[in-house]
């Protein structure tokens, strides 16, 4: 072999390592691309999954959170629910019964259904009888008071069983006027004159009334 051709194959050579094939580089590339888009999708995706979770955490408080905002007292809760039930159960005030009476009849307040009837008189049943312009009642049954009616629960019964002020005979009725009350079956009530009219084909008297049974 030559100089010449020495010099040649040694230039060859030396082109053959400094040069590489651009196929070859393009490839390498394009790996390399793929694996760094890859590495950036997985690596974006995680970020994006510790977001949601911390964003969905904050919106809900911890279960329990509402009561450690609040301190509880102990035993609260326990006497809440045992002092509900006694306010609802706790009954008002009764509100007294009522009925009107026109001239010429009476009413029987023992009975389940008090309802006026026309009569002579407080006879038999009859507690009360309107004769237009007096009120009676049955044996001497009507008793001056002068309490309230509040009172009238606990003092009527002890002024009917005392017998010390019974109305003697027929009444002149007024509005407002009140008096303790004992039925033909023996029975403690109140009542109370709440609007009147005194005339003996027209008149007509309502009472309010209770009934101590």
């Amino acid at each position: 072999m030559t100089n010449n051709d020495r010099a040649q194959s040694k230039t060859a050579r030396a082109g053959t390592g400094k040069h590489s094939d651009p196929s070859v580089t393009a490839a390498h590339v394009t790996r390399r691309g793929a694996i760094l888009a890859a590495v950036i999708t997985a690596v974006i995706g995680a970020v994006a999954t510790v977001v949601v979770a911390l964003i969905n955490s904050g919106a809900q408080p911890a279960k329990g959170a509402e009561d450690r905002g609040a301190p509880a007292t102990p035993g609260s809760s326990s006497q809440a629910a045992a002092v509900a039930p006694q306010q609802q159960s706790t009954p008002g005030e009764a509100v007294p019964e009522q009925v009107k009476l026109d001239a010429k009849t009476g009413v029987d307040l023992d009975g389940p259904n008090v309802v006026p009837v026309s009569t002579t008189g407080p006879n038999g049943d009859i507690d009360l009888y309107y004769d237009g312009g007096n009120l009676t009642s049955n044996r001497k049954g009507l008793f001056y008071y002068y309490g309230t009616e509040k009172e009238a629960k606990e003092q009527c019964p002890k002024v009917v069983s005392e017998g010390k002020d019974a109305v003697p005979g027929p009444q002149v009725i007024f509005a407002g006027g009140q008096q303790c009350l004992r039925t033909s079956k023996g029975t403690a009530g109140w009542i109370s004159v709440n609007d009147v009219k005194i005339d003996d084909n027209s008149g007509y008297m309502v009472i309010n009334y209770k009934v101590f049974r």
